[in-house]
């Protein structure tokens, strides 16, 4: 299961790139400080993560929820539409 985690953690840190590296620590930083949860509980609370994102970008999240589950298709060999969905095929497909 760990590394399932830090398999979707580096998805999600590659998505979050195309942002700046600054602006991935800013949204791990307020993950932490609104949400009470670090980066780490991600792959297990992707619904969180999407509502720390929607609250900061709005209908923005569209554009880096998109280049997330790219990331995350590839690693993971999965179609999926949206965020929670490929975590939730990822974790299926890591059991494989």
């Amino acid at each position: 299961m760990r590394r399932f985690k830090s398999r979707v953690l580096a998805c999600v840190d590659r998505g979050l790139s195309h942002l700046g590296e600054n602006v991935k620590h800013v949204i791990y930083w307020y993950l932490k400080r609104e949400f009470n949860t670090d980066m780490n509980a991600i792959a297990d609370k992707p619904e969180v993560f999407m509502r720390l994102l929607e609250r900061i970008y709005g209908s923005g999240v569209n554009v880096i929820e998109k280049c997330i589950v790219e990331e995350i298709s590839k690693e993971f060999k999965i179609e999926a539409n949206d965020f929670i969905e490929a975590v939730k095929k990822a974790k299926r497909a890591s059991k494989n």
